[in-house]
């Protein structure tokens, strides 16, 4: 309110200072009507403002009436907006929970972040004959043109021991780790494949794969379990079987080894165990020697 009236002040001050000294100017006198014109729509827009300030002030205050007056009746209600819709039709609240919305933020963003890995979480093998694998690796193993960052020119003679531990995953990790979607399953033969070795049927070293060491163990129990099961095939050796070849158990070969002598004979198993009688020159020059921190050796009864 004082803000306001200052400005009016102001400017019928600087109305009537001015035009005594302009006034004696025929070419001013024609700026005036404009003057007087700006001045008014000035005053207009102050008056404008200080009527909206008060008419919010007025509206703030009555709703708190109304509130007050509402919750001060001791009417208890889990919906106090119909109550106040029944008291001011005209005024239109809007309750909000915090709770309520966390939830549901939460609830789409767990919608819209979903996860691609969960399709291959049951049959990762259906990764291996999608588009998406086809563009990413083609025709290739997944482990070619993998290369670990090192220092210096000499690579690692070993894998690391984990790529992902816990929440972290280490910068560059192994073809297995960086791509979730390849589920290492004993079932995925078309995975396994790629780690064996085509010409003689063993497992890929980890060395030339790139695989860390924790998924190189997956990979060899996961071998041997599809091999258990008939879904990998692998060389069995031949074996010929000779008539004349003695297979029984009643030879040398595959009966109890004998205790060793020493054991027989109750003696050391090597001969520098036992005692050796040291000799009696050595003797009498130790004695000679140490003869003032020996004790009186007792005769022999």
């Amino acid at each position: 309110m004082t803000f306001v009236f200052m400005h009016i002040g102001h400017l019928f001050s600087f109305i009537f200072t001015h035009k005594a000294n302009y006034i004696s100017f025929p070419c001013y006198r024609r700026l005036f009507p404009l003057i007087y014109l700006f001045f008014f729509m000035y005053f207009f827009f102050l008056l404008r403002n200080f009527t909206a300030y008060v008419l919010g002030k007025m509206a703030g205050s009555l709703c708190g009436a109304i509130w007050r007056a509402t919750v001060g009746s001791g009417i208890r209600s889990s919906r106090p907006q119909v109550l106040l819709a029944g008291v001011a039709p005209r005024l239109r609240f809007q309750f909000l929970s915090t709770e309520v919305e966390l939830a549901d933020k939460t609830a789409t963003s767990t919608t819209t972040s979903f996860d691609t890995t969960s399709r291959y979480k049951e049959k990762p093998w259906d990764y291996l004959i999608s588009e998406e694998y086809q563009e990413r690796y083609g025709e290739q193993p997944v482990w070619t043109n993998y290369r670990r960052n090192h220092k210096g020119g000499i690579p690692p003679q070993k894998t690391r021991k984990m790529c992902i531990r816990g929440d972290k995953v280490c910068g560059n990790p192994c073809p297995i780790c960086r791509d979730q979607k390849l589920g290492v399953d004993y079932r995925n033969v078309k995975l396994l494949e790629q780690f064996i070795s085509p010409h003689s049927g063993s497992i890929l070293d980890a060395t030339q794969t790139g695989v860390c060491r924790k998924q190189q163990k997956n990979l060899t129990n996961a071998i041997t379990q599809a091999r258990d099961h008939g879904l990998l095939s692998f060389h069995i050796p031949i074996i010929e079987f000779q008539p004349t070849a003695d297979y029984s158990n009643t030879h040398a070969a595959v009966n109890k080894t004998p205790p060793a002598a020493a054991l027989q004979n109750q003696t050391a198993w090597y001969p520098w165990y036992d005692w050796q009688q040291p000799p009696e020159k050595e003797v009498a020059r130790l004695r000679k020697m140490y003869k003032p921190f020996l004790k009186v050796e007792a005769a022999p009864s």
